[in-house]
């Protein structure tokens, strides 16, 4: 799983040219500490709340059931961490935004995850970034509603 994670930090730092991959992929397993990753959805466009946080962020699960949000900047990382079973709502919504760049509809995917009084949001723009996000949805969903 840590090398499908590796190769997708990759592909999304390609439009961050400040942020060198060993930075991210070093803070990663600093903070993870060599725990399983169940699920992970990395955000290739920063999520509306985060502006003023970073470039990324990208979420992840862990064997421990343990939801992971790093936030990645230019020479900044941060992170927070909270039990699965703790979040307080999961949200997830399929549906369309007008981009008004290109002036077409397109269609997103969001996961937003409550705890207190933060929010943990994983998005998908593109087709391609969703199967990461339903399968983080789907992990976090079994942990926290499992239906056994």
């Amino acid at each position: 799983m840590e090398n499908e994670l590796i190769a997708r930090v990759k592909d999304v730092l390609k439009d961050y040219k400040d942020i060198p991959l060993d930075f991210v992929v070093e803070h990663v397993r600093d903070t993870t500490r060599k725990r399983t990753i169940k699920a992970f959805h990395v955000n290739k466009h920063i999520p509306q709340g985060y502006e003023d946080q970073g470039a990324f962020n990208l979420l992840l699960v862990t064997a421990g059931n343990h939801l992971f949000d790093c936030v990645v900047g230019e020479e900044y990382f941060r992170y927070d961490v909270v039990a699965v079973k703790a979040l307080d709502k999961v949200q997830v919504m399929d549906g369309q935004w007008e981009n008004k760049e290109t002036n077409k509809t397109e269609t997103f995917l969001s996961l937003r995850l409550s705890h207190t009084d933060e929010s943990h949001v994983a998005l998908a723009l593109e087709d391609g970034e969703r199967p990461s996000l339903k399968a983080l949805a789907d992990v976090i969903l079994s942990i926290r509603n499992p239906e056994n």
